[in-house]
Parts: structure tokens; sequence; C-alpha cells
């Protein structure tokens, strides 16, 4: 009866909890080595086509920002936990931003490598928000 509804439950929520940190893990390597290429490249990235919207300064602080949400979502104790859903946000957010840049240059095909990791990093950001008890 309730013992058994109870244990489903822990059960579901340890499921979550699993598929959460994965999806960290996830939006954490992939956005290091996308802000890890970013920062080293940004010669490169500044003259692409869809990138020349922006100067490469803000390129350069484009890619330490995404490496450092990357690292937020990854870094254990209590004080960093309530990081986790702002940079998930933030990580979703830039992601957006991107594929605005390459869908108003490049046209629809290519903005999946964008929309995938926005998408689980929102989702990431609404499963770890903290919930007023009020």
């Amino acid at each position: 009866g309730q013992d058994r509804g109870a244990r489903e439950e822990s059960s579901a929520r340890k499921d979550m909890n699993f598929l959460i940190w994965v999806l960290r893990i996830l939006l954490a390597v992939w956005n290091m080595v996308g802000g890890i290429y970013v920062v080293n490249n940004y010669e490169k990235v500044a003259t692409k086509w869809a990138l020349k919207a922006l100067p490469t300064p803000v390129w350069i602080a484009l890619g330490v920002l995404q490496i450092l949400f990357a690292l937020a979502l990854i870094l254990p104790g209590s004080k960093w936990r309530k990081l986790t859903p702002v940079a998930a946000a933030c990580l979703s957010a830039l992601s957006l931003l991107g594929i605005a840049l390459y869908a108003q240059y490049a046209g629809f095909p290519g903005i999946l490598w964008g929309v995938v990791p926005a998408l689980f990093a929102a989702f990431v950001a609404y499963k770890r928000w903290p919930v007023s008890k009020e």
C-alpha cells in the first residue's frame, strides 16, 4: 500500500536525479569544449560569416562565460548547488543567442546544434530551480 507508493516515488526521484546529473555532465562537457574553442580560436570565430555580427572581445567574453557556466553545472558542494539552475538558464540563453545568429545568417539546418543543448539546459534549470515554500 503506502510503503510501496513511497518506494516507487523515491525510485522515480532517484531516476530523475540520475538523468539530471547525466544532462549536467553532458552539458558541461559540450559547453566547456565550445567555450575553450571560442577563447582559443577567437580570430577564426570572429571572421566567420555569421559571427561577424559581434566584435572579437564579445566572443572572448561569451567563451569565458560559457566555460564558467559549464563549471557551475558540475561543481560539488552546497554553496555551488545554488548556482546550478542559474548556470543552466544562462547556458540555455547563450545557446539561443547562437541559434538566433546562425538562423539569421545560415538558415535552418544547423540550428539543431544549438536547440538540443538549449532545451536540455532549460530542463536542468527548471528541475533544479528552488521552489519557494510559502
